[in-house]
């Protein structure tokens, strides 16, 4: 069994191994959440755009108002995708952690930050729809102008930018797996690539907005094989915490002592030294 790390002054020990057995768990659980998110994203896409489809303004806003429970079912599924983010990145966190807690911790707040604009893109989604369902009812002078700021919260800036920093937290985070080889590094060299390029696929699609479309699908498979490979492996076999490498450590308490011995060494040779000369 590991030795158990106590503290002085009644403060609770914590077992070694129950550290081991807590990574653990979080890495499965981290498993299972990456297919719980995609899912949910995914999900929520397809029924999306599927129900508003294509065409001019009015004729998306006949569609979305036909289908309205089925395109807010969605929008919901994308939010709860959102909040199943939270406890993704949480469960990466807890993993990755005994590797290098300030890069976990960066990592864990890019994926919050992601959180926190999807929600706001999601929030946008809603009053989209609202949008649409006015336009069914009102007048042929103001369909134009709903038709404008539907434009202007359907552009999608929001959701990448969410992308961009997604994609920073997750690089992040294959590149802690393959530090500490918890996965087979090949799993976590592919992670951190595909992350890289669809990083490039959002910033290209912002810079190139035209181009949009090709360079997200371009990104998009190469980051959903990393992610569906990693959770499969996360949840089937876990991390393997005995191939880890982990970080060097300072014992601050041996270099006390140790300096505390020189000190008193030499304390002890000027009394010595002294005491001769005085002899003297």
């Amino acid at each position: 069994m590991s030795p158990v790390v106590g503290r002085q002054g009644g403060q609770v020990e914590v077992s070694e191994v129950d550290q081991e057995a807590s990574q653990r768990a979080y890495a499965r659980l981290a498993g299972l959440m990456y297919l719980v998110v995609l899912a949910l994203d995914v999900a929520g896409v397809v029924i999306t755009s599927s129900v508003s489809g294509g065409g001019t303004f009015a004729d998306i806003s006949q569609r979305i108002s036909a289908s309205e429970v089925l395109y807010r079912i969605g929008l919901c599924a994308g939010l709860f995708g959102a909040l199943s983010t939270i406890v993704l990145a949480v469960s990466l966190y807890v993993a990755v952690k005994p590797a290098d807690a300030n890069l976990a911790l960066t990592a864990l707040l890019f994926r919050v930050v992601e959180t926190a604009i999807a929600a706001m893109a999601i929030a946008s989604g809603f009053a989209l729809l609202q949008l649409h369902l006015d336009a069914t009812r009102a007048g042929a002078l103001v369909a134009p102008q709903l038709a404008a700021m539907a434009h202007l919260l359907g552009s999608g800036v929001g959701t990448s930018i969410s992308a961009i920093f997604f994609c920073v937290g997750s690089t992040i985070f294959f590149y802690l797996f393959w530090r500490s080889r918890y996965i087979p590094r090949i799993l976590a060299g592919w992670g951190m690539f595909a992350s890289g390029l669809y990083l490039l696929a959002f910033l290209g699609s912002l810079i190139l907005p035209q181009s949009a479309g090709l360079l997200q699908a371009m990104g998009s498979l190469p980051i959903l094989i990393a992610e569906l490979s990693t959770a499969l492996w996360l949840l089937i076999r876990g991390i393997d915490i005995g191939r880890s490498v982990a970080p060097p450590t300072v014992d601050l308490a041996r270099i006390a002592n140790a300096q505390k011995s020189i000190s008193d060494s030499s304390f002890t040779t000027e009394e010595n030294d002294v005491e001769r000369f005085g002899g003297h």
